[in-house]
C-alpha cells in the first residue's frame, strides 16, 4: 500500500495494491489507471495514481488524445489514449467497479469475484475504482475487457497544532453538578456490585476471615451505597427539569424529535462501523446514547426497586419499604434476588460498552467526548452543523 501526501490538497491518499484481472500484470493495471486520468488534473486521486504509474514508466511516450468526464447518471470516464513511439490507439474506462464490469460485459464468475473482493476492502475504508480497456471495431462499435481496479482510500489531513485553538470552539455541555452526580454513580455502582458479589457467592476479603460481623459490614456498605444512588438518581430526575443547560434537560435525553428518530439508525450503522461517511453531529447527545442513557436509568431503577424490595423482607414495618413487600410475595424471594443479581450484570456489561463508544466518539470526531465530562465543556469544530447546536 501506498500514501500519498499531496502538498496543495487537504487529503491523504492510500492506494490499495492493485487487483488485475485477465491475466494482466499489477504494473500494467496501475499504469492504466493512472493513463485514464485527465489531462491537467489536480484530483487528489489521480495525482497519486500518476505519481506511482510514473514510478513504473515513462508516462511521456502516451498521449491523451481525448477525454470524456464522467456523469452523476453515468459514473465513469473514458479517455482515448496513443502510445507516441508506435501510434497504437485504444479506450481507456475508469469508474465504479459496477459500471466498469457492466460495461465489459463480464461473465458472472468474474463479475461475483470482483464485487466481493472489492467487498472484503470496503470493509476497511476502499473503494474500489474499476478500469477496462476497449477499442473501435470497423463498423465503429466498441469492445471493453475488465483489467481490475484499484483500492482507494482518502482521508483528510490532520491540522498542525498551531491551527487547531483558531478551529475549534468551546462549548459548556455538562455542569459540575451532573459532572460530580456522574462520577459518584459510578463509584457507588462499583462498589454495590462488589459487595453485592461478595455478599451473594460467600467469599471472604483476605483479612477479613473469622469476623462475626463481615456480612454486617458487606450490607451496611451495600445499603448506604444504595441510598446514595438514590439520591443522585433523585438530583438527575430534578435536573431533566430544572437545569440551566439545555443539554441536559429531558428532551435532550430523549429521541422525541423526528429528526433524531431519522438520525438514530445513521448514527447505530456509523458506531458499527457499517458506513463510513460522517454521522449527524451533536453537542450533547446523540440519538444512541439517548436511547442507552435512558434505557440504564431505567435500570438503575429497577436496581433500586428490586434491591429496595429484597430489604423490606427484613424491615417489613418500615415507612417505606412496606410499600414494596408485594413484589416479593408475587414473584417469589428467589426470582427476586435473581432479578436484582441480572440488574448487576447488566451494569457491569454496560460499563465497558459506555467507555468503549466513549473512546471511538472521542478518537473519531476528536472533539473531547471524553474530557467533557471531566472539565464540562467540548471543542467543537467551527462551521459544523450540529443538530442541537
Amino acid at each position: 500500500m501506498s500514501i500519498y501526501d499531496l502538498p496543495d490538497a487537504e487529503v491523504r491518499v492510500e492506494l490499495g495494491e492493485p487487483v488485475p484481472f485477465a491475466g494482466k500484470k499489477r504494473r500494467e493495471l496501475l499504469i492504466a489507471a493512472a493513463l485514464g486520468a485527465p489531462f491537467g488534473t489536480r484530483d487528489p486521486v489521480d495525482l497519486a495514481l500518476l505519481s506511482a504509474a510514473s514510478r513504473k514508466e515513462d508516462l511521456r511516450h502516451y498521449e491523451q488524445l481525448g477525454f470524456t468526464p464522467l456523469k452523476p447518471q453515468l459514473p465513469r470516464s473514458i479517455a482515448r489514449i496513443r502510445r507516441v513511439d508506435t501510434g497504437e490507439e485504444w479506450l481507456l474506462a475508469r469508474g465504479e467497479l459496477e459500471t466498469i464490469l457492466y460495461l465489459c460485459h463480464s461473465d458472472q464468475a468474474t463479475r461475483y469475484r470482483a464485487e466481493l473482493q472489492a467487498e472484503m476492502k470496503m470493509l476497511h475504508g476502499f473503494r474500489a475504482l474499476g478500469v477496462a480497456q476497449g477499442g473501435t471495431g470497423p463498423d465503429g462499435s466498441e469492445s471493453w475487457s475488465f483489467l481490475g481496479y484499484i483500492p482507494l482510500r482518502a482521508s483528510r489531513k490532520k491540522g498542525r497544532r498551531s491551527e487547531e485553538p483558531g478551529e475549534f470552539r468551546h462549548v459548556p455541555v455538562w455542569d459540575w453538578q451532573l459532572r460530580s452526580m456522574h462520577w459518584l454513580a459510578v463509584l457507588l455502582i462499583i462498589l454495590m456490585a462488589g459487595t453485592g458479589l461478595l455478599m451473594g457467592s460467600g467469599r471472604v476479603v483476605a483479612g477479613l476471615a473469622g469476623d462475626s460481623l463481615y456480612i454486617s459490614y458487606l450490607r451496611l456498605t451495600h445499603f448506604v451505597a444504595a441510598w446514595l444512588f438514590l439520591c443522585t438518581a433523585i438530583i438527575r430526575v430534578a435536573g431533566l427539569f430544572l437545569a440551566s443547560n439545555k443539554f441536559q434537560r429531558w428532551d435532550a435525553l430523549f429521541p422525541v424529535r423526528a429528526r433524531d428518530l431519522r438520525n438514530l439508525l445513521q448514527v447505530a450503522k456509523n458506531y458499527l462501523f457499517c458506513r463510513f461517511d460522517r454521522g449527524p453531529h451533536y453537542i450533547g447527545h446523540n440519538p444512541l446514547q439517548q436511547v442507552a442513557y435512558t434505557a440504564i436509568y431505567g435500570v438503575g431503577m429497577a436496581a433500586l426497586v428490586t434491591g429496595f424490595a429484597l430489604y423490606a423482607l427484613y424491615a417489613p414495618d418500615h415507612w417505606l419499604f412496606h410499600y414494596l413487600i408485594w413484589i416479593g410475595n408475587l414473584v417469589g424471594v428467589q426470582y427476586l434476588r435473581l432479578a436484582h443479581l441480572l440488574i448487576m450484570w447488566v451494569f457491569l456489561a454496560f460499563i465497558p460498552i459506555h467507555v468503549y463508544l466513549s473512546i471511538r466518539a472521542d478518537t473519531v470526531e476528536r472533539e473531547g467526548a471524553i474530557s467533557s465530562i471531566i472539565s464540562g465543556g467540548r471543542w467543537c469544530r467551527k462551521g459544523t452543523a450540529f443538530e442541537d447546536g
